[in-house]
């Protein structure tokens, strides 16, 4: 079943949907990919929430502390703007995966991290957990 944003408003509470109101102007960094849609929502905290909804299967989730409400109020100002306004949700740009070194194709850069790999692997496996976290949050973000 795919969902509409309209149909996953209605499963927040009336409180949920007047503070969701007051961030409509918050909502920021829209993408989608497929039926998956994210974008930040400027909260009380000084970074952005980030919020995904894949409509796919319903699913709803943000990077604010709110554990009381199935969507909560920055879920809620997303899922406003995409009804109102899903062109604004442009396509997610190709997640690029290595490093870029100026004049180094992908197979350079991957012959040089493996080699590198068997001359210092905790370094490098160190660095890949931290590369692996910087994508993840770029992702979300």
């Amino acid at each position: 079943m795919t969902w509409t944003p309209e149909e996953l408003l209605r499963h927040t509470s009336g409180k949920v949907r007047e503070r969701a109101q007051t961030l409509l102007g918050d909502v920021s960094h829209r993408s989608c990919e497929g039926q998956t849609y994210r974008a930040r929502v400027q909260g009380s905290r000084r970074a952005p929430y980030r919020v995904q909804i894949d409509l796919q299967t319903g699913a709803v989730r943000c990077s604010c502390p709110d554990e009381y409400n199935a969507i909560c109020k920055h879920a809620a100002a997303t899922l406003w703007v995409l009804a109102e306004n899903p062109e604004s949700f442009e396509a997610a740009p190709e997640p690029r995966r290595l490093p870029r070194l100026r004049g180094w194709t992908d197979a350079d850069v991957e012959r040089l991290l493996e080699r590198l790999h068997d001359l210092y692997p905790d370094t490098v496996d160190d660095w890949a957990r931290q590369r692996v976290q910087t994508l993840e949050e770029e992702e979300w973000g």
